[in-house]
């Protein structure tokens, strides 16, 4: 073998053995996209749908971060999961007022929209409307709800990766519609809290009745609860006592995630893959977000 012979095959060899090294490397580096529904108000609790990219700051672990990406979601086709409780508790008009919560949303529905149903009672949780099926068969599935046994709230939080999980469009959020009472749960009130925080759907908790004036875990009240789950998830907890405010409490809602800015951003896939607090600001404004993310650092 000649001498420069040699040298081209050590040459190859060690740009193998690089190439190989930058795969590896490669292959342990999970990039991710971190996306944000956001949404704007007024300090009154108007919603704003109208702010300049510029006003938006992001920070992660309290380091600022670069945005990449920042849409408004109004013409986008919308997915719900909605969940109702049907528990014993929501006897009589309490499930009447989640009935026709759901049958409210289906006549402000748009053509590309999507719902799911799903239930919980006890430990059963089950999937009623699955997204996709066909709309005329809602009201029907809807008459066959009954209420039975008891309300295993918190450890529903758990499941709503499940309900949202056949959702096919990016615009997405969990309506659950409860009388707020919670007496089976093994989940604490506090973990589902925390739950919450990491879900990448916000929920939307609607409190068809005032729950009744009791203390939970920590001292705090089942509606103060509710609405820290809410807005862990970066969504809220709004009570409706009355029947006849589900349209109006309905268009709301739709209006609210119709005016929702979309912010994403990519995780670098180095370093540690933990749970990252998240910080979206907008000058002048006040601000709804998911808390963080599990992953690694921008």
């Amino acid at each position: 073998m000649t001498r420069a012979v040699g040298v081209v095959l050590a040459a190859l060899a060690l740009g193998h053995c690089c190439l190989l090294e930058a795969q590896q490397y490669r292959g342990n580096v999970d990039v991710e996209a971190v996306v944000l529904p956001v949404t704007v108000r007024t300090a009154s609790g108007k919603v704003v749908s109208k702010v300049s990219r510029t006003d938006f700051r992001l920070r992660v672990d309290g380091l600022p971060v670069p945005i990449q990406d920042l849409n408004r979601e109004a013409d986008l086709p919308l997915a719900l999961g909605f969940i109702l409780d049907t528990s014993g508790s929501m006897t009589g008009r309490k499930l009447r007022a989640g009935q026709s919560l759901a049958m409210a949303f289906l006549s402000e529905r748009r053509a590309e929209d999507r719902l799911a149903l799903w239930t919980f009672g006890d430990d059963r949780v089950l999937e009623r409307f699955p997204f996709g099926m066909s709309w005329y068969l809602l009201p029907r599935v809807l008459e066959a709800v009954k209420p039975w046994s008891t309300t295993a709230l918190y450890d529903m939080i758990q499941r709503v990766p499940d309900v949202m999980e056949n959702a096919r469009h990016p615009r997405r959020a969990a309506i659950l519609v409860t009388d707020g009472v919670d007496n089976a749960s093994k989940m604490s009130a506090e973990d589902a809290g925390k739950l919450a925080e990491g879900l990448q759907t916000p929920i939307y908790v609607l409190g068809v009745e005032p729950p009744p004036p009791v203390e939970g875990e920590d001292g705090l009240s089942f509606e103060e609860i509710l609405t820290i789950i809410a807005q862990g998830s970066g969504g809220y907890y709004r009570r409706i006592p009355r029947l006849d405010r589900m349209p109006e409490v309905t268009r709301a809602l739709l209006e609210e995630l119709s005016t929702r800015y979309i912010l994403t951003f990519e995780t670098s896939g180095i370093g540690e893959r933990k749970w990252r607090s998240v910080e979206v600001t907008v000058k002048g404004y006040e601000v709804t977000v998911r808390k963080g993310y599990v992953g690694t650092l921008p």
